[in-house]
């Protein structure tokens, strides 16, 4: 017998009620309990499905949809249980279908409609909130895998990360940045040297997945223990990013005081100008900035990647994401793209003989046994009858 099931959403917020009522919520589900044949099934979301999700609310706002917090495209629900006793799964973007599982083909379905080229976009939080986080995944996927001996395994994808951060509590400090770099920039444009603005003008501040993983100080995503969050390493990431886009910048202009004559004279005095008051900002950004952001993300939300569970029926589960709402996910915890195989037990036995064969020889073994018996019992017979 072996089993599997792929599911892209498995939510605190769904009651069973809801389960019961909308199969395709439930993910592609593949059981063969009898070695018939490799069971396969690939279930999309149908409009019942996405309906539902739709109508699901994280405090006041939606979760899921055009106006929620979670957005999904092209996405899929697979799984395959076989004969010889292993089985597979898989939910997520269906373009990483073939690398995770093998499958060229997964059925897609949407849920809203994230930013182009993104399998999922999670926004939370305003601009007057203190902090606001706009998500994208250009991919987010998770297999699961039970050989035919037992062993349980999963992989996942989260690549092509991009997070944006603002809110309250990161423009004030940018702003202070921003006005001195203003000055400075108009001086420099005025002789000649014209360099961005390394602020962005509405108060927010864009990092990669790259950007989060030199903040955690590792290589890879996939050097990350099972179960981070990824938003743990946001505050640090800003703080590395505003500090070295304001360096970028001085540094630009510092290089470019020698070609200038004596317009190199009014460009140096402005950057110590600029540099007498950013500097100190930039210095102390670990205490006004990252304490204070990493408090207002936590209490917000959580990005769990690479999420493993071992059951205690015996079956093993590999989430991609893990979305937390609210203070330790309080509002709601969502788990993207999930993927479970087992408990299997095992290729199904194959008989060594047809039943017809074993009616036969069961008629044979029962006749031995009962002239087996009817001779002792006639042994047993001739003994007393001596005895006497």
């Amino acid at each position: 017998m072996s089993q599997a099931n792929g599911r892209l959403v498995t939510t605190s917020l769904l009651s069973s009620s809801v389960l019961d009522s909308l199969v395709a919520l439930k993910g592609a589900t593949a059981v063969d309990s009898d070695g018939s044949g490799d069971v396969t099934s690939d279930t999309p979301l149908d409009a019942s499905a996405i309906a539902g999700l739709v109508g699901l609310q994280a405090g006041t706002t939606n979760l899921f949809g055009d106006n929620g917090i979670i957005q999904l495209g092209a996405v899929g629900q697979y799984a395959q249980a076989n004969d010889d006793g292993s089985s597979s799964a898989f939910s997520g973007a269906v373009s990483q279908a073939p690398s995770l599982i093998g499958v060229s083909t997964v059925t897609p379905s949407n849920v809203g409609a994230p930013t182009a080229d993104s399998t999922a976009e999670i926004a939370l939080g305003s601009s007057t909130d203190p902090v606001s986080l706009n998500v994208t995944l250009g991919a987010l996927a998770a297999s699961a895998q039970e050989t035919a001996a037992g062993d349980q395994s999963g992989q996942y994808t989260l690549a092509n990360a991009g997070i944006t951060v603002g809110g309250s509590v990161l423009s004030p400090v940018l702003a202070s940045l921003n006005t001195p770099l203003q000055t400075l920039l108009g001086v420099a444009s005025g002789l000649g040297v014209n360099v961005a603005d390394p602020i962005n003008s509405d108060g927010t501040v864009t990092l990669t997945l790259q950007d989060l993983l030199d903040a955690a100080g590792v290589t890879s995503i996939n050097d990350l223990p099972p179960g981070t969050n990824l938003l743990t390493y946001v505050p640090a990431a800003v703080v590395t990013a505003v500090t070295n886009a304001v360096n970028g910048v001085l540094n630009t202009l510092q290089n470019a005081v020698g070609g200038l004559g004596l317009g190199g004279a009014v460009l140096s005095a402005a950057i110590a100008t600029a540099q007498a008051v950013v500097n100190p900002i930039l210095s102390g950004l670990t205490d006004t900035l990252e304490g204070p952001l990493g408090a207002a993300i936590t209490a917000l939300a959580q990005l769990a990647v690479n999420v493993q569970t071992h059951n205690s029926d015996g079956s093993f589960t590999e989430t991609a994401l893990r979305v937390g709402v609210g203070p330790n996910g309080s509002l709601a915890s969502v788990d993207l793209a999930s993927a479970t195989v087992g408990p299997n037990a095992g290729p199904v036995a194959v008989p060594l003989i047809n039943p017809s064969s074993a009616g036969i020889a069961g008629g044979v073994a029962l006749l031995g046994g009962g002239a087996w018996f009817l001779a002792g019992l006639l042994r047993r017979r001739r003994l007393l009858a001596t005895a006497a």
